[in-house]
């Protein structure tokens, strides 16, 4: 085999490599703050609460909320606040989407907003799901909660982080027999380091391309001076 085979195969698996160690997540996760100016029961356990975003494919999103508290804290109400500029990027709700096994919702069945949301700028609820039945059927400890839309999964993170997108949720059993509401954080942007593996693929690319340009101009010369 040339040598000129072999280094383009070599390029060629580093390129895939490359490729596939770099390709950005299909997933994200999001954790809640405090609503600014609502009650301050529940303050200490927000962080207890997280949801993640997921390209399910086939222009489906899925939304996947977490209680990840160790005592009685319930998760008994979800919301979407769909800003007007991105109006449509949501659409059909379906519920209860890989569930933990007791977790059942239902879409909101009155018109009221989350509570306290009056206090989150720019709230404009569009979507809901409460609790089915008793309390035993809300997202309780180690428990998940999943909703899908169909959706543009790029389009879906960017409304997240530019705050067009809110979600809320209602949280019960906290100490007294209190409840309080969280809204979902905007992330912080960070600049994107790239992975080891892809700087060392790039790193070898480089290396190779440079060695067989030095073999060629080696090659070059010496024919040069035999003609």
């Amino acid at each position: 085999m040339k040598v000129t085979t072999i280094v383009s195969l070599l390029l060629t698996g580093i390129g895939a490599t490359v490729i596939a160690t770099s390709a950005p997540a299909s997933a994200a996760s999001f954790s809640f703050d405090n609503i600014s100016g609502g009650d301050t029961v529940g303050d200490a356990f927000a962080s207890n609460f997280s949801f993640d975003v997921t390209d399910n494919g086939g222009g489906k999103v899925l939304f996947k909320f977490l209680n990840n508290a160790s005592s009685t804290q319930a998760l008994k109400q979800v919301a979407f606040s769909v800003d007007n500029s991105v109006s449509g990027i949501l659409s059909t709700m379906v519920l209860n989407v890989g569930n933990s096994p007791n977790v059942l919702f239902e879409s909101k069945k009155n018109t009221q907003n989350l509570a306290q949301s009056n206090n989150i700028s720019g709230w404009n609820e569009t979507f809901g799901a409460d609790t089915k039945g008793a309390n035993s059927n809300a997202v309780q400890s180690g428990e998940s909660l999943g909703i899908t839309f169909n959706a543009n999964y790029n389009t879906v993170l960017t409304a997240i982080n530019a705050g067009t997108l809110k979600l809320g949720i209602h949280v019960g059993s906290l100490p007294n027999g209190k409840s309080d509401s969280y809204v979902n954080s905007v992330p912080t942007p960070t600049t994107s380091v790239p992975e080891p593996s892809t700087l060392f693929g790039v790193g070898l690319a480089f290396g190779i391309a440079t060695l067989f340009k030095a073999n060629n101009d080696k090659k070059w010369k010496q024919e040069k001076f035999k003609a």
